[in-house]
């Protein structure tokens, strides 16, 4: 069988800087899709987002996101509002984190769908770049960062209005429309989820693995 001309999973991803926005325009879904990776590699690999749609892609980087930024806002700043704002010495534990948390989930994923996860990841790593470094990972950290501020306090005001202010954490992705994004996409299904707790070594072989995460791509760009 003669092999195909141009085949993604064969070559490294390439590097993608972060949108440039502009005054008042937010990141979003679609605006993902139709910028920064509407790129020649992600159309081919995905079928022009349409065999692999980027909404679950997205909510599952948050949802691995949620479980992390959990893990450790205990040792946040509380003085710093955002997480993409922390130190350097927390984000690189809390991405060690998410990666685990990530290669938990990916067993109950197909090859194609985890290896676009890891593709975009791996584009949006830039090392190099302050601006743009890891700037995928840190949207949804922003992103789930902010839907827990905003769960919270809808939970202390209804909690106030019932008389039973107990303090507790709110649960993790039982309010779509708290933690969903501005695509209409749902919740996370939090730490509690069995999927989460999965030992490693039993997923298949994959396209990039967790270690190349961890590493720089060295593309430059422009």
């Amino acid at each position: 069988m003669t092999e195909p001309s141009h085949d993604p999973s064969r070559q490294p991803p390439p590097a993608i800087p972060k949108p440039k926005l502009k005054e008042g325009q937010s990141v979003t879904h679609q605006m993902l899709e139709d910028t920064a990776f509407n790129h020649p590699y992600y159309l081919e690999k995905t079928g022009d987002w349409l065999n692999v749609k980027i909404g679950p892609i997205l909510r599952t980087i948050k949802e691995c996101s949620q479980v992390a930024l959990l893990e450790v806002e205990k040792d946040m700043d509380p003085y710093i509002k955002r997480f993409s704002d922390q130190g350097e010495p927390l984000q690189q534990r809390t991405y060690e984190i998410f990666l685990s948390q990530l290669e938990g989930l990916s067993i109950d994923m197909s090859d194609e769908f985890y290896s676009v996860i890891t593709d975009m990841l791996q584009s949006t790593l830039n090392l190099n770049s302050r601006r743009d470094k890891r700037w995928l990972w840190l949207w949804a950290m922003n992103e789930r960062q902010k839907a827990l501020q905003k769960l919270r306090i809808k939970k202390a005001r209804k909690n106030d209005q019932d008389d039973q202010g107990d303090g507790d954490s709110p649960p993790v992705g039982n309010d779509e429309d708290a933690l969903g994004s501005s695509d209409g996409i749902g919740g996370s299904s939090g730490p509690e989820d069995g999927s989460l707790q999965r030992g490693f070594g039993f997923g298949r072989r994959r396209h990039l693995s967790i270690a190349d995460l961890m590493n720089s791509n060295e593309e430059k760009m422009e």
